[in-house]
């Protein structure tokens, strides 16, 4: 869900400051076990988003959310967008459902999203079902607006729909595969292939090596809306790693370097991703993460040779008891 910049707007200084709030949930009391959802009455959740990149666009997202004890909510979210010498609001309402449990996890919303003068039906659906202790097969949908500067002022969408596949083959090893297709309202099918194999370097020590892979092809590619070459290869390799400071926190971090292909280039592209959330036997539920890029697959902006992408994110979920 995207939405808008009240008040002179939400720069990255503000959602900073909204993401070390955040964190002060780690100051809240070991209450009981963390249940990953609501409590007895329900609980608020607040979500916000910053990014820019080498094209100096950004995108400023706050979403506020209550969810009650039957895993039913309420959401509103709002969004800015700008780039030079030009700007973009949205503004929505939503619905969400939210279960998880031993058997499947279910993350849902749907609702109406005006940005720019363009309406539309926008939303989401996760879901996995756990066929065994170490398989998982589930879906993935979606509908949303194209957050590129043209795709926002066309009011272009996008409906996506994934076969997501897990597996843990030994105790330390597990491959992730998603397929399926993203439908794109300028006549353009995207069918996408991408997995992920994990390897757990040292026993019980949060330490992980990983291959992830992303194969595409455009079906009406190069438009000018977003980036769509007619067909995307790429493989990366790295570590990732968490690690718990007491019972207050957890720290993360992966980095990976790897190779894309286009059809009229090849180049080089790398990623690196840290934060911290809380520990799971928390009652409050917090986590602030970091991330940038080169990889222009990234997001839907069309950069350049030297692109560069960065956001910042912050989440908090506070069960109500």
């Amino acid at each position: 869900m995207h939405i808008r910049r009240w008040a002179g707007g939400i720069g990255l200084r503000h959602v900073l400051a909204i993401v070390g709030a955040l964190a002060l949930g780690a100051l809240a009391p070991a209450r009981a076990q963390s249940r990953d959802g609501p409590g007895k009455y329900g609980a608020p959740i607040g979500d916000v988003f910053y990014s820019n990149d080498s094209d100096h666009f950004e995108e400023e997202r706050a979403n506020l959310e209550y969810l009650f004890p039957n895993g039913l909510g309420v959401g509103t979210s709002i969004a800015h967008y700008s780039a030079p010498g030009w700007s973009a609001t949205g503004r929505g309402a939503y619905g969400l459902y939210y279960q998880h449990d031993a058997k499947q996890t279910v993350d849902g919303r749907l609702g109406v999203m005006d940005t720019d003068g363009h309406t539309t039906v926008t939303g989401t659906l996760d879901y996995m079902r756990h066929l065994t202790a170490d398989t998982g097969l589930g879906v993935s949908a979606g509908r949303d607006v194209v957050d590129s500067e043209a795709g926002i002022e066309k009011g272009l969408t996008y409906n996506s729909l994934l076969l997501v596949f897990d597996h843990q083959f030994t105790s330390r090893f597990s491959v992730g595969v998603a397929a399926g297709a993203l439908l794109f309202s300028d006549d353009n099918t995207r069918p996408l292939l991408r997995t992920r194999w994990t390897y757990e370097v040292v026993p019980n020590s949060g330490l992980n090596a990983y291959i992830k892979t992303r194969t595409y092809y455009d079906s009406n590619p190069d438009q000018g809306n977003y980036f769509s070459p007619r067909w995307l290869n790429e493989a990366s390799g790295g570590v990732s790693w968490r690690t718990a400071v007491g019972d207050k926190a957890v720290f993360f971090v992966n980095a990976d370097a790897g190779r894309q292909n286009l059809p009229d280039a090849a180049s080089n592209i790398w990623s690196v991703r840290g934060g911290a959330q809380n520990h799971r036997s928390r009652t409050v539920q917090w986590q602030v993460a970091v991330e940038t890029t080169n990889n222009r697959a990234s997001g839907f902006a069309i950069g350049g040779s030297s692109y560069r992408y960065t956001s910042v994110t912050g989440r908090l979920l506070f069960p109500l008891n």
